[in-house]
């Protein structure tokens, strides 16, 4: 081990914070240049990135078939279709989960923005909340039920987030991976890997419009209190799948709110619980 990683290894202050802003999915990009604010020279930020890079495989472990899709509850629907693996989950929360959420998220929302440049405005017009930042219990044990429901530890995760939907906002249709080799990979995907499974959660109903369709097969689904819609955005040797395009449809009365949950091929430790 060289001098610059043996020292940073030593701040458990610096190590703590850099793991986990990267466990969240922090752009790296932005890491290194508040480090930078910091005072640390480059050569001591890379043996921190070095120190903190995950080492455990998810594609390797089997993530493709997670504890979930093996065991197939009676409340778990897959969608027919041979272009991607798609699920609804039921009841995946509790109404009462659901409300606890709403109303914790109702506090703490700010304009949702993309990982991608986009000339387009309207593209995505939502406002997220960053549940992962926020220490709350509430949003600990609902991360940790997603986690515990699909069966994917949280060292293979990302932070939960939750978006709101008012009247007229909507996300037009897009991708949860990040595309191979470019620059927008390398800020969000280059330590963690690309995103393997989406779980996203629906904690109300009381709307119209707000579907979420699945553009390349023609699929809406529509908003189901506590109901979980789960995929998976890699084909099964690992590349990014296309047919997992989606978009969420504009709210044409009243007000959608989801958590969604992303979980990464790069990881610590074992991949299931």
């Amino acid at each position: 081990m060289n001098t610059a990683v043996s020292n940073t290894t030593h701040d458990p202050r610096l190590i703590a914070w850099l793991r986990d802003a990267i466990r969240v999915g922090s752009d790296v990009a932005e890491i290194m240049t508040n480090m930078r604010k910091q005072g640390l020279s480059d050569e001591t930020i890379l043996s921190a990135f070095e120190v903190v890079t995950p080492t455990g495989d998810a594609l390797e472990q089997g993530v493709m078939s997670p504890p979930l899709m093996r065991r197939a509850p009676p409340k778990l629907r897959k969608i027919d279709s041979d272009k991607l693996d798609l699920y609804t989950l039921e009841d995946a929360l509790s109404a009462n989960d659901c409300a606890r959420m709403v109303a914790l998220i109702g506090h703490h929302l700010r304009p949702s923005t993309l990982a991608y440049p986009s000339d387009d405005k309207a593209f995505r017009t939502s406002q997220t909340s960053d549940l992962c930042y926020l220490k709350s219990p509430v949003a600990t044990l609902i991360d940790t039920k997603i986690c515990k429901t699909l069966g994917i530890r949280p060292e293979y995760a990302e932070g939960i987030q939750a978006q709101r939907y008012d009247v007229g906002q909507q996300f037009k249709a897009h991708w949860d991976y990040y595309e191979p080799d470019t620059h927008v990979y390398q800020r969000f995907a280059s330590v963690r890997g690309n995103r393997t499974w989406t779980f996203m959660v629906y904690l109300n109903e009381d709307m119209d419009g707000g579907a979420t369709r699945f553009t390349e097969i023609d699929l809406a689904i529509r908003p189901k209190t506590g109901m979980a819609v789960i995929w998976n955005n890699l084909n099964a040797d690992g590349t990014v799948n296309p047919a997992t395009k989606h978009c969420g449809e504009p709210v044409t009365r009243g007000c959608k709110i989801i958590i969604t949950k992303w979980f990464r091929e790069l990881g610590d430790g074992p991949l299931f619980y």
